[in-house]
């Protein structure tokens, strides 16, 4: 019989606003916790959902299992081994956001709000669930990355609170995704440090492009912002996006605009990806992507490749690339 594994179910915690589970893939694998509001969670039972999980990667249940078809799923090796413990703790259990980018996968739960107001997740804190999940031994303190996204960071109360909590338990990696709207001094100062990767969105080089895709006026405050950041000692840990939208940036003058201010502002990093909300919800071998998607991404590794800039690709996206624009299986 054949087995499967996952590297996502075996080491990713995600806690989002609405469940905690360890994917995040647009699966909904095994969950460890529905609805999630703070109250006690049975440790024994949210131990066996991994074990039951793994239980169903097999050639006899993985139709029945919510991990079929995912493209993290693998043939599972002889040394590989489950463990309880997690090294990627996902944060994400707010929706609260000071833009309202049209591609974002959180507008069904925000319904589009913007909001300035510095407040707590509508959901639950998450640093008393942070206390406990050390208290359970369940995250590994020697490799731990802290993975917060939102929602976005500049309106969550507690995400300083978060910041120090993860750092006294020794947390040395940090994956930290903001809009960039508002300077957030803890970021440069984990920059500084060489421990963090920051992912902003700007997905375009102009003003009127960006009010468009983001719905603020924010342009300038971002591109300030980033100014700031690439003063860091380590601005190759700033990562711009560039996420293709059809029949709004998917063109190849609105990606020279973004490179070339990338190379004006001193951006050593950026990301090509593809609307998450489209592939989330789109079955590309029945409906393929637009022809032309192609040849954006080729002409915007040629422009980095010439402007020195390093793409960074997620794995999602790299699995899109390879499959369907470079033929790599």
């Amino acid at each position: 019989m054949k087995y499967y594994f996952c590297d996502e179910l075996n080491n990713v915690l995600s806690c989002f606003h609405d469940r905690i589970m360890s994917c995040c893939t647009g699966q909904i694998g095994p969950v460890y916790y529905e609805g999630y509001r703070g109250e006690k969670i049975d440790w024994d039972k949210f131990r066996e959902v991994k074990i039951k999980g793994f239980e169903m990667l097999n050639e006899r249940d993985i139709d029945t299992s919510p991990c079929k078809n995912c493209f993290f799923l693998r043939e599972r090796k002889d040394d590989d081994v489950i463990s309880e413990k997690f090294n990627l703790i996902n944060v994400s259990h707010w929706t609260q956001c000071n833009c309202g980018c049209i591609y974002c996968a959180r507008m069904l739960d925000s319904k589009g709000a913007i909001t300035t107001k510095i407040q707590k997740s509508s959901y639950y804190d998450f640093l008393p669930l942070l206390k406990e999940l050390y208290k359970q031994n369940l995250l590994d303190r020697e490799n731990l990355t802290a993975f917060i996204q939102g929602g976005d960071i500049s309106v969550l109360k507690e995400f300083d609170s978060i910041i120090k909590e993860f750092l006294k338990q020794g947390v040395k990696d940090f994956f930290i995704l903001s809009n960039n709207i508002k300077y957030q001094p803890n970021i440069k100062k984990l920059l500084d440090m060489g421990n963090t990767r920051f992912i902003t969105s700007l997905d375009c080089g102009t003003r009127e492009l960006y009010k468009k895709i983001k719905r603020v006026d924010k342009f300038d405050d971002m591109v300030n912002n980033l100014k700031k950041y690439a003063k860091s000692r380590h601005p190759e840990k700033v990562h711009v996006k560039y996420i293709i939208i059809e029949h709004i940036n998917d063109n190849k003058k609105d990606i020279e605009s973004f490179i070339n201010l990338m190379t004006e502002i001193g951006i050593k990093t950026v990301e090509f990806m593809i609307d998450n909300k489209y592939l989330l919800f789109t079955d590309l071998d029945k409906n393929p992507m637009p022809a032309h998607y192609k040849d954006l991404y080729l002409y915007f590794e040629k422009l980095c490749k010439e402007n020195n800039l390093n793409i960074n690709l997620w794995d999602k996206t790299r699995y899109v690339i390879n499959k369907y624009f470079l033929d790599i299986v």
